[in-house]
């Protein structure tokens, strides 16, 4: 994979650090597969993910794929909720992911700055 991923457990929630580059599909399910796996190991469903060293390189019909197939699997059900940080310059695509996810039922937030994250997280 062209991305590294780590995990730090946090009072409550799991920190995501994400670096690298996503220019597939795939590579997007594999992050988020790796999320899911990362929560029921264990048993929390929140998470804050850094991606601001992420370069991610797709296009809203890729997400849609990828927010499809996250349906069809019923991620939705396991309950979990993330809040992401992402470059300034990749706000407007974040935000596109937003509203796709959101369309499917999926929590997920995206912001500037870590404290409103943790905030809206936490609630």
């Amino acid at each position: 994979m062209a991305f590294d991923l780590t995990f730090e457990i946090r009072d409550g929630y799991i920190v995501g650090l994400v670096i690298g580059l996503i220019d597939t599909p795939e590579a997007l399910l594999h992050k988020i597969r790796t999320m899911v796996h990362k929560g029921l190991d264990s048993n929390m469903t929140r998470f804050l993910m850094d991606e601001r060293g992420l370069d991610l390189r797709l296009e809203a019909h890729d997400i849609i794929k990828v927010a499809n197939r996250l349906e069809e699997r019923n991620v939705q059900s396991l309950g979990g909720r993330s809040a992401c940080l992402c470059k300034p310059a990749s706000f407007d695509l974040y935000r596109a992911c937003e509203t796709i996810y959101h369309n499917r039922s999926l929590s997920y937030k995206v912001f500037g700055d870590e404290a409103d994250a943790v905030a809206w997280l936490m609630r």
